[in-house]
């Protein structure tokens, strides 16, 4: 979780976003600190270790490897995105 919200930090991707998020990196700050404190919960029950690329949420687009929060959906936001040209 930390590592994910680091890379949200370093705006990772976020030229793809079309928009500067104004308030983004102070929430994910806030964020942090929340999860921080946490004691990671013990992993015996994961011996299998978390699922690969090829166990993917349905709900994902492979393309731009990014999770739809409507499961019915029939592409991500950057690939139903009209073109600027």
């Amino acid at each position: 979780m930390l590592r994910a919200t680091a890379l949200a930090l370093s705006r990772h991707r976020w030229s793809e976003l079309g928009y500067i998020p104004s308030f983004a990196q102070d929430y994910l700050h806030q964020f942090k600190a929340m999860v921080e404190p946490f004691v990671p919960a013990d992993d015996t029950h994961l011996a299998g270790g978390f699922p690969g690329p090829e166990e993917r949420a349905m709900a994902s687009c492979p393309q731009h490897r990014i999770l739809s929060v409507l499961p019915h959906w029939d592409g991500c936001f950057l690939c139903t995105k009209p073109s600027q040209s």
